[in-house]
């Protein structure tokens, strides 16, 4: 969840890919007079009349369905307009943007020959693809020789803009792990950025995921041979139905509530055997037999950019709440915190800068899947991949800290830096629309839970250990998602 949050603020809300790179030349507003000849205060600030409302550029979404959004600000035929200064049309426009069949959106006003009281409102449209493959699993290492599986949204279902999708991920049984078992899954989706006629977006999900996630019974901590490590095998079937209010035009609140049936076969008195000789109980972090496990949760997203899709100039903030309680009517009792921002810079010569500051916090008794995990923190290791984990590897110890011997922990804190170089827009390679070089640097913390700590500070180890991130590489946008040729991609999903 952590490193999903992380890119969640870098680039496309709302569990899109990574989005194309701005133009190198400086943003202009998406809400801006036309360039036309026109009567000479046509720029002025006025009241205008708006005698014809017309769409361009649109090809798969209907142009009732931008004409429905318009409406509901109050923008119609015979409307009067206040420009430029009209909040309704930025409105409007975060709400196009919103729905995701956009690249971008721009309204403009063209004059009326013969009426310097009446003008045509124009929106212009660049539409995205409307299949998109968002999540590619591929992949092998020594605990899982081979992983594969993908997700894929379609953004604009029976041309209403409703969001449908789904995903699924399948792996092959650990070799060097006795009694473990094959880990696969999948997940389907729905999604309405808008019900017709309100503000509110609704959505639902469905899963089933079988999980054999490793735990250490042997060796040094760092050690990720496959043989010094036993699973423990949980099945988590469930869903969860939510709703999205916006709340102005770049702030809006998320409502969900996830509901699951988890069976989980725990060994008896797991252990593990330290090299002294030394041993001690291990925590697998969940509930034995079949129980429930359900949250609410709670988004608040601010994204103050100007232009939300792209990487444009500008701030976004995210907080995510999650609470799970017998009042809610699970079996778990934690609140889980995750809270982060970012700003993008433009720099004169035309490239982009991002630092990011992202950070969580678990109280109470959370199970193992909702922990943080040291690989979602690292550029450099596998991390959860639709909520498995594929690898004994831990993160790569820099500085000698003692990162690589975390797993899970209840506190983490992540600080990134990105520069973006844009290549080009546009491409005379039919499907690729865009392309940018990116180089990143950052530092993470990871802190174990409450009696992992106390034996780190017993043996004057440090409890909050620093890691260090850095990738390097090439993004590609396509017409069905973004392609990642990068240092840290390959890491992932090597055998290291």
């Amino acid at each position: 969840m952590a490193l999903a949050f992380a890119c969640a603020l870098g680039q496309t809300p709302a569990r899109a890919a990574p989005s194309s790179t701005a133009p190198a030349s400086s943003p202009a507003s998406d809400v801006a007079p036309a360039q036309e000849p026109g009567p000479p205060d046509i720029g002025e600030r006025r009241s205008l009349r708006i005698a014809r409302i017309e769409v361009l550029g649109n090809e798969q979404v209907p142009a009732q369905i931008i004409l429905e959004t318009l409406r509901s600000e109050e923008l119609a035929v015979d409307a009067a307009l206040l420009w430029p200064e009209d909040s309704r049309v930025e409105r409007a426009r975060q709400r196009l943007l919103g729905t995701g069949n956009f690249e971008r959106v721009t309204l403009k006003i063209r004059p009326v020959a013969g009426d310097p009281t009446a003008a045509a409102l124009i929106v212009d449209v660049e539409e995205r693809g409307s299949l998109a493959v968002t999540d590619l699993y591929l992949g092998n290492s020594r605990m899982t020789p081979f992983r594969g599986g993908l997700q894929v949204r379609e953004h604009n279902f029976l041309g209403r803009s409703i969001h449908i999708g789904g995903g699924f991920i399948w792996g092959t049984r650990p070799p060097a792990i006795p009694n473990s078992r094959r880990q696969q899954g999948g997940r389907v989706f729905i999604e309405s950025p808008r019900l017709a006629g309100t503000r509110v977006g609704l959505g639902g999900e469905l899963y089933v995921l079988a999980a054999s996630d490793p735990y250490r019974v042997a060796g040094a901590e760092d050690d990720p041979d496959p043989a010094l490590f036993r699973t423990v095998d949980f099945t988590r079937i469930g869903g969860l139905l939510g709703v999205t209010i916006p709340l102005v035009s770049d702030l809006s609140l998320g409502v969900d509530y996830r509901f699951e049936r988890v069976s989980a076969f725990l060994p008896k008195d797991p252990r593990y055997y330290e090299p002294s000789g030394e041993s001690r109980p291990v925590d697998l972090y969940l509930l034995d037999g079949i129980h429930r496990q359900t949250a609410a949760h709670f988004r608040l997203g601010w994204d103050g950019r100007d232009q939300a899709v792209a990487i444009g100039i500008g701030g976004r903030f995210a907080l995510d709440v999650q609470v799970s309680s017998p009042l809610v009517g699970s079996e778990y009792e934690y609140i889980k915190l995750v809270a982060g921002g970012a700003y993008t810079f433009r720099l004169p010569w035309g490239h982009w800068i991002t630092p990011t500051l992202v950070a969580g916090q678990i109280a109470g008794d959370a199970p193992r899947y909702e922990r943080f995990f040291t690989g979602d923190l690292s550029d450099w290791t596998p991390g959860r991949e639709l909520g498995f984990i594929y690898t004994t590897r831990r993160a790569i110890d820099v500085f000698g800290t003692g990162i690589g011997a975390r797993a899970f922990g209840d506190l983490f804190a992540r600080f990134d830096l990105e520069y973006v170089w844009p290549l080009f827009q546009g491409s005379r390679v039919r499907g690729i629309k865009g392309g940018h070089l990116f180089i990143s640097t950052g530092v993470f913390t990871l802190v174990e839970p409450r009696e992992l700590r106390e034996l780190r500070r017993a043996r004057d180890q440090m409890v909050a250990p620093v890691g260090l991130n850095a990738n390097l590489g090439l993004r590609l946008d396509t017409v069905i998602g973004t392609l990642d040729l990068s240092v840290g991609n390959i890491l992932r999903r090597t055998p290291l």
